[in-house]
């Protein structure tokens, strides 16, 4: 078996220190419609290829949500990272507002790029190895699903994690509203 790409995924607390010290390849970045850029985007810009989306964490489809479209361009990204990887080592980092939802379900949608569909099991594993406390966007994985003709088989790993897991979500939420008030987020949002 080859060698996998190396992954990080982060918050908008922690891409500060990240994109420095784990100089990505590949940069993946998802935010809220009205946040702007962060400003670290701009450490050492021309060393990467960016990737920078813009939707809610939401659920469900909705305007404002993930949409087909935003996954299409996830799994492009992903098939690049893969084929530079190919080359020489790729680094991807995966960031969202809070390095919980939308971030993993991205980082899970990478994983089943290099891993393949039928082995989405152990691309979830492994997503559960690079970062902790994840909640995937549902939404997002199960787009991802019908993309790639997966019947399921991606969300069925997220699935049994989530009903696992269920306990965990109010924690995970409290930590993010700690870590946006120490960054100076908006406290408002505990689901961004």
């Amino acid at each position: 078996m080859t060698a996998r790409f190396t992954m990080k995924i982060g918050g908008l607390h922690s891409i500060g220190a990240l994109v420095p010290e784990f100089r990505p390849t590949h940069l993946l970045g998802i935010l809220d419609p009205p946040t702007p850029e962060p400003a670290i985007y701009d450490h050492d810009r021309q060393s990467r290829t960016t990737l920078l989306l813009r939707f809610q964490d939401i659920d469900v489809g909705q305007p404002d949500g993930p949409t087909a479209g935003h996954v299409r361009e996830i799994i492009a990204f992903a098939d690049q990272v893969r084929s530079a990887h190919a080359r020489t080592p790729a680094r991807l980092l995966v960031h969202c507002h809070a390095g919980i939802s939308r971030s993993t379900a991205s980082a899970y949608i990478a994983l089943v790029r290099d891993f393949g569909v039928d082995r989405a099991a152990d691309a979830f594993r492994a997503l559960l190895r690079v970062t902790i406390n994840p909640w995937p966007n549902r939404r997002l994985v199960s787009l991802a699903d019908d993309a790639l003709g997966a019947q399921g088989r991606l969300l069925a790993p997220l699935d049994a994690y989530r009903e696992a897991n269920i306990d965990r979500l109010e924690s995970m939420m409290a930590y993010h509203r700690l870590l946006m008030e120490g960054a100076g987020g908006d406290k408002s949002d505990p689901t961004a």
